[in-house]
């Protein structure tokens, strides 16, 4: 999977144990605040002007081995409204893992531990893509409040995605899109980080960020 990331962002990526270097080096070019974090090593923490952070620590969720990427945003949407935007290959392996745990002989202490996200697959309605072919084809959105996610996905973003999803945001990318407790969260597995990789990363996720803050 690693090669397959360098070959759909192209440009130098950072040897293993390096990747800091290039988050500091991402973070000078695009002005934003960057901080380590002494209780995880090689941990980093970096706050935009616009209120999103970004970390790199060891990954949160079993689906994403190693070190996460993550971005974050607060906001401001109701806490109860939960949504999960992923690519359909990506959902496919997710429900054959909450079946696995369903099935498991210790089922319900399986199920109190999977991540929020995967057990939406099973539990929230899918938001129609119709309007964004070339996302409707590869990807689903789940959402336990419809219209709230209509309204965020319009056309600026509708065509951010579309481009992403047929240039950079590929199939073998295990990259997550939440909402939940009013937290806007991208996770992805990014070892092998490159400064590209980063500038269209946090790109899509600044502009999910200032969409789902409008009114």
């Amino acid at each position: 999977m690693l090669d397959a990331i360098k070959r759909l962002f192209g440009g130098a990526t950072a040897p293993a144990g390096q990747e800091s270097k290039v988050l500091a080096q991402w973070a000078k070019e695009a002005g934003l605040s960057f901080k380590t974090v002494s209780q995880a090593p090689g941990g980093v923490v970096i706050i935009s002007p616009q209120g999103w952070r970004a970390e790199w620590g060891p990954s949160q969720r079993p689906y994403i081995k190693g070190q996460e990427l993550r971005f974050r945003f607060e906001s401001g949407v109701p806490g109860d409204v939960q949504a999960l935007l992923l690519t359909r290959t990506l959902a496919h392996v997710l429900e054959a893992d909450v079946f696995d745990s369903f099935t498991d002989a210790m089922q319900t202490r399986v199920d109190n531990t999977l991540p929020d996200e995967m057990r939406w697959l099973a539990m929230h309605p899918k938001v129609s893509l119709q309007a964004f072919p070339a996302l409707a084809k590869r990807f689903l959105l789940i959402a336990n409040a419809e219209p709230v996610l209509l309204n965020w996905l319009d056309a600026e973003l509708g065509e951010a995605l579309e481009k992403a999803a047929t240039s950079w945001w590929t199939d073998p990318m295990p990259l997550v899109i939440t909402l939940n407790r009013g937290i806007l969260t991208l996770r992805s597995d990014c070892r092998g980080l490159s400064v590209e990789q980063l500038r269209k990363l946090s790109s899509l996720f600044d502009l999910m960020a200032r969409r789902l803050a409008q009114p």
